[in-house]
């Protein structure tokens, strides 16, 4: 009896340590270095963007709500999935911009960080725009694209070429497992997620499922 009571406390502190796991890496680490780098860039703090109406018409078509705080980015998301967009206008100026060299993109000096956020959901939702999109971002000036959804937004356009990923951001079925797809020197993922300011891929495939 005194030996199955003890197994049964055994069990029930490894029960709890998994549950407490569970819970630690539902919810992202908001003391994390990565954490506080998003919030700081996702926080439109200020009126400190030059194109109201444009930015209005992105965040309608993306389904943005300005009034709330926008999501930290974890890096992780299933392959090809999109969010479903509702305007038409916008993309088809954002098709128009991508395709001009020299005019004004939308970066975060003139739509703000939401802005920029819209322009990333929308150009998600269109194959054919996303390598434009990916360029212009990345020919942003500094603090002017969010690395962090650069990063994922790569990560889709490389593996639509055919080529591996760089963030493991790519999320595919097997074996009814969410795994990563191809990653390209995988070994050094996390380098590469820490300078994007995003959390270690494990920790946000915990997070995410």
């Amino acid at each position: 009896m005194i030996a199955r009571q003890a197994a049964l406390a055994s069990l029930a502190i490894v029960v709890g340590a998994l549950s407490a796991a569970a819970q630690r890496c539902a919810v992202p680490d908001t003391t994390a270095e990565w954490f506080t780098r998003q919030r700081a860039w996702l926080r439109d703090a200020k009126h400190d963007w030059s194109d109201d109406a444009f930015r209005n018409a992105l965040l309608v078509a993306a389904s943005v709500d300005a009034a709330l705080p926008l999501p930290v980015q974890l890096g992780v998301q299933r392959e090809g999935r999109a969010q479903t967009v509702s305007g038409t206008a916008a993309l088809a100026r954002l098709r128009s911009l991508a395709a001009t060299r020299g005019s004004t993109w939308p970066v975060r000096s003139v739509v703000g960080a939401a802005g920029v956020r819209s322009v990333w959901i929308l150009a998600q939702s269109d194959t054919a725009l996303q390598r434009a999109v990916l360029h212009r971002m990345m020919e942003s000036g500094q603090g002017e694209a969010f690395e962090a959804d650069v990063a994922v937004l790569e990560d889709r356009v490389r593996l639509q070429s055919g080529r591996k990923q760089l963030y493991g951001s790519q999320l595919r079925m097997v074996d009814g497992r969410l795994v990563p797809a191809p990653i390209e020197d995988s070994a050094h993922v996390d380098v590469r997620r820490d300078a994007a300011g995003l959390p270690p891929l494990l920790q946000a495939m915990c997070t995410m499922r």
